[in-house]
């Protein structure tokens, strides 16, 4: 479970079931397409967590490597849910604002504890419109982790759309916990930017 939080550390913020928004322009990518895909997204993964360089420069490394790999945007709208529809142009811009800045900044607060991380790619399978490549991550002191990564061609490129780990999709537990956020306040958007803004205030604070 560690290695979903830092890579995706800011889709777990907060403590739906929503009808699920397809993405823009996306397609299954081939299997040995995105088994290849993680396997050289892990190595890069890799090679900057166990790099012998400075927390800061980690984290700027991390932060680009993740918006190159993950369809950041598109797993923001996913999480939005129904309330996609309801929330305003400028709220839906203000929510994917924030959306990237909480991946940000919990890239940074957690790469601090990672050393000696090693991934193995195993296989590879297609799971509703996601094809889902399966790898075992393991780092000193820490119990191996089965995660599966769920790949879309989201503009002609292949993206992580998902992280799954023992058989929890956490794109769709983020969705209800957004949504949970809403509900809990009268269906209001504002809600959920309120507390998106006062994590990032909180997170920043504590680096």
């Amino acid at each position: 479970m560690y290695l979903r939080r830092l890579l995706l550390g800011a889709l777990a913020f907060a403590p739906v079931v929503a009808a699920m928004p397809s993405f823009a322009q996306a397609a299954l990518v081939p299997a040995d397409a995105a088994k290849a895909f993680i396997t050289q997204s892990g190595q890069q993964l890799v090679s900057v967590v166990n790099s012998g360089a400075s927390t800061s420069q980690k984290a700027d490394e991390l932060r680009q490597l993740v918006n190159n790999i993950v369809a950041v945007d598109q797993v923001g709208d996913y999480v939005l849910g129904r309330y996609l529809n309801v929330a305003s142009a400028d709220q839906h811009a203000q929510f994917l604002s924030l959306f990237h800045q909480l991946l940000s900044y919990n890239i940074t607060f957690q790469i601090k504890a990672y050393q000696g991380l090693n991934f193995v790619v195993n296989g590879v399978k297609p799971m509703g419109n996601d094809m889902v490549v399966d790898t075992t991550i393991t780092s000193p002191g820490k119990a191996p982790a089965d995660v599966g990564w769920a790949v879309d061609e989201v503009d002609g490129q292949p993206k992580i759309v998902d992280v799954i780990v023992a058989g929890t999709s956490l794109r769709i537990t983020t969705r209800n916990d957004y949504a949970s956020v809403v509900t809990d306040n009268g269906g209001q958007v504002s809600a959920l930017l309120k507390a998106m803004q006062t994590q990032i205030t909180k997170i920043a604070a504590a680096q």
